[in-house]
């Protein structure tokens, strides 16, 4: 049977939950302004009723409740929204690397503008036109050099601008590997810890969002896949690799290997233990390898191939002409030289025949603008040079169709290519934004600390806890009577 004291112990249990409800509300109420805290609630569930039914005995009145217990602290989350916003935070930083850099791109080639490729190109075309109606004036052929050494060093500061950051992304790339290793390491430890708190039957809600805060920092570096395990601990694998596994880390390293084509030795993302690659796809680190890997290097190699067709078609009209001295010599054919043609946009220069060299003036009398021998005041080889405007001589730059182009439709079809791709790179970040903004707000909504919330709450575990309180002081009353003064009626 129900002892006396039943009454008592029913209080104390309901004073003793609303003291646990309203520490939770308070630590809520702490960490309203925490970015990285999730709500907690207490799961109040009634305790075993009296009494318990057993073989050969059911209670024929009914069970008599005991009173309340916290069964479980809980926190407010809701993983499938944790799954895609780190996949959202992934592919916003993916594309927000690659809009940075296409961004940079379009400053250095900085068209339209005079500063440009673009309008040292059509200034040159220009003084060959003047040149063609005055062949003799040396002035105008002065002109001439001084709009091809414009050009030249407008190419050359482009692909200089182009090359510095690929080298400039290159060396950040084992800045975030360590910060990958960095990352994973704390999550590692902070699954070990996970794992002791766990293993008592609690709950650590605060160092499960600890490990989140740490996972969706993770995401906006690499593409990561979580699976969490029975013990709260977490597994996290990178192109269906592990990096992290309980308390064990896989860590990254960068190794640098030679590639000709980009000039420099390249930092690959490898394995520690094993070096195998590490496919690494989306994230900052997967941008910074695409932009610096694919992006970048099309576009060098498309400026390259670029200045190497104009200066090709150039010299072969300009070696077929005359200068004023009525020669063709070998050594004058060429009006723009090309040192290595692997990188033909960094070796560009006008032949030192015209521009001089180590203190020996050049002759500007040596451009061969004329179309016949001993006819000084034929400029018919210039006006071929300067139709290099318009005729279709060259290949189009890379992801074009095959018809051939003229020298300057070449070159805007490089600059489109580039402006298309950086109005990809500006959607696709304004579109990730806005659904990773969304995620944001719905997980505020399930995980964040509403005050108004928290002081309803607070009022009503006040009130419960003042009515245990009544109530137990109702029952230690009544018991007060029984002690006291039962049995000494009459005497």
């Amino acid at each position: 049977m129900r002892t006396t004291f039943s009454g008592i112990y029913i209080a104390l249990r309901a004073l003793q939950a609303q003291q646990v409800s309203l520490d939770i509300t308070g630590h809520n109420v702490a960490n309203a302004n925490n970015p990285n805290y999730s709500r907690q609630t207490a799961l109040h569930s009634a305790t075993r009723p009296f009494p318990t039914p057993m073989m050969g005995y059911t209670p024929s009145n009914g069970q008599v409740g005991t009173g309340v217990e916290v069964s479980q602290i809980v926190r407010m989350r809701d993983s499938f929204v944790d799954l895609r916003l780190r996949q959202q935070l992934q592919n916003r930083n993916y594309w927000a690397t690659l809009e940075e850099g296409l961004r940079q791109v379009e400053l250095f080639f900085n068209e339209p503008s005079e500063n440009s490729i673009h309008y040292a190109l059509d200034q040159l075309w220009d003084s060959l036109q003047d040149l063609s109606r005055d062949p003799e004036l040396l002035a105008v052929r002065e002109v001439v050099v001084q709009r091809a050494q414009v050009l030249v060093e407008a190419i050359k500061t482009t692909r200089g601008h182009l090359q510095r950051l690929s080298e400039n992304i290159n060396e950040n790339v084992p800045i975030k590997v360590e910060e990958v290793n960095t990352l994973a390491q704390r999550l590692a430890d902070l699954n070990e810890e996970i794992g002791r708190v766990s293993a008592t039957g609690a709950m650590p809600n605060d160092l499960l969002d600890a490990r989140d805060a740490l996972l969706e920092e993770l995401s906006q570096l690499v593409d990561i896949e979580v699976v969490q395990d029975y013990g709260h601990m977490v597994t996290v694998t990178i192109g269906g690799a592990t990096l992290v596994h309980r308390s064990t880390v896989h860590k990254l390293a960068s190794k640098p290997v030679a590639d000709p084509a980009a000039g420099y030795n390249k930092h690959e993302v490898i394995w520690q233990t094993t070096g195998d690659r590490v496919d690494i796809r989306t994230g900052e680190l997967g941008g910074m390898l695409k932009l610096r890997d694919e992006v970048l290097q099309e576009i060098m190699d498309d400026l390259d191939q670029w200045t190497l067709d104009f200066v090709r078609e150039f010299n072969a009209v300009h070696a077929a002409g005359y200068d004023l001295n009525d020669t063709q010599s070998d050594d004058t054919k060429d009006f723009f030289k090309i040192d290595d043609e692997g990188s033909a946009a960094l070796n560009i220069r006008v032949a030192e025949y015209l521009i001089g060299v180590d203190g020996v003036p050049g002759d500007v009398r040596l451009i061969r603008a004329s179309s016949l021998e001993g006819v000084k005041g034929n400029g018919d080889n210039a006006l071929k040079l300067a139709k290099l405007r318009t005729e279709k001589v060259v290949s189009p730059p890379t992801n074009s169709n095959g018809a051939a182009v003229s020298i300057g439709d070449a070159f805007n079809a490089i600059i489109s290519q580039i402006g298309v791709r950086a109005q990809e790179a500006i959607r696709m970040t304004e579109n990730q934004v806005v659904l990773e903004n969304h995620l944001i707000n719905l997980k505020e909504s399930i995980s964040g600390v509403s005050l108004d919330e928290e002081m309803a709450n607070m009022i009503r575990f006040q009130h419960a806890y003042s009515a245990a309180a009544r109530m137990m002081t109702a029952v230690d009353e009544m018991l007060s009577i029984i002690i006291n003064r039962l049995g000494i009626v009459g005497r």
